[in-house]
């Protein structure tokens, strides 16, 4: 099970939005460990649409 099983695909659609602009906003001043983690959660979060669309 991953973090967005439980999430309708408007609630995934926020999250994307939050997480990037979390990356945006943070710029240099977050490590890329950290944005690179918030960009592993947005393409999770991409596959679970994704394989909810049939796609």
């Amino acid at each position: 099970m991953n973090r967005f099983d439980h999430m309708s695909n408007e609630d995934i659609q926020a999250e994307i939005t939050r997480l990037t602009a979390e990356i945006s906003r943070s710029g240099a001043e977050t490590s890329d460990p950290v944005r690179q983690a918030a960009r592993e959660a947005i393409n999770k979060a991409l596959d679970e649409l994704n394989r909810r669309a049939g796609n």
